[in-house]
């Protein structure tokens, strides 16, 4: 009984953790919670895919 009743306090602890973390990371907007942000050189945090494409094609060329 003691078993079931820690392995149900770890399931919910670890879902409260999960869920507690996605609301903090989607408070602090669009570009703080990517998982790129210390990579991202955008200043509004959108793909510019016609620049993107075009790069990738220069680079093969």
């Amino acid at each position: 009984m003691i078993i079931n009743i820690l392995i149900g306090v770890l399931i919910f602890g670890y879902a409260l953790y999960h869920v507690t973390k996605f609301f903090r990371k989607s408070t602090q907007g669009k570009c703080a919670s990517c998982a790129q942000h210390s990579s991202c050189a955008t200043d509004d945090c959108g793909i510019d895919w016609d620049k993107t494409i075009q790069e990738a094609q220069n680079q093969s060329s």
